[in-house]
């Protein structure tokens, strides 16, 4: 029994190490220094920047441009408000500087999920960054990415109630 135990493990363990072999040569190696934006193109890394850029340089037409028809935003109070209000909100707030961190992107064919902190200066309080945690959508529209919805996520992200 022992023999064959022995002989099991001899011709075993080499295959096991040829098959995890041939399978990490075909994935990228991600270590802690690598940065997920990397398996990301710039159009997808760069659609949440684009739509905080516009809101900073206060291009608001064209942001309406960006937004889909039916663009739903769900703040953090429940409150779900339709693109006009989003807008509305967006003027309102007064944004002058931002930054993002933590950005995480899944992508489905149609759909792009975008996961990550807003850092925001405002007009109102200059010196004071408050982040804010957000989950935008985008979907595909006629070809072309536009911004679906967009929710505050500080509660699940920050805790507290």
């Amino acid at each position: 029994m022992m023999k064959k135990l022995f002989f099991l493990l001899l011709f075993a363990c080499p295959l096991m190490l040829f098959a995890v072999d041939s399978v990490s040569k075909q994935v990228p190696e991600v270590s802690k220094n690598t940065n997920i934006h990397e398996y990301f193109t710039h159009t997808e890394r760069g659609l949440v920047n684009k739509i905080w850029s516009l809101v900073k340089r206060k291009k608001f037409d064209t942001l309406k441009r960006e937004m889909t028809q039916d663009f739903r935003v769900i703040y953090l109070n429940g409150a779900i408000q339709n693109r006009t209000y989003a807008l509305y909100s967006l003027i309102s707030a007064q944004i002058i500087d931002y930054t993002i961190q933590d950005l995480l992107l899944t992508r489905t064919k149609d759909c792009i999920f975008a996961m990550y902190v807003l850092n925001v200066r405002t007009a109102i309080s200059p010196m004071v960054t408050t982040p804010m945690a957000e989950m935008s959508t985008f979907q595909k529209v006629d070809g072309k990415w536009k911004w679906k919805a967009d929710a505050n996520l500080n509660q699940y992200y920050f805790g507290g109630s």
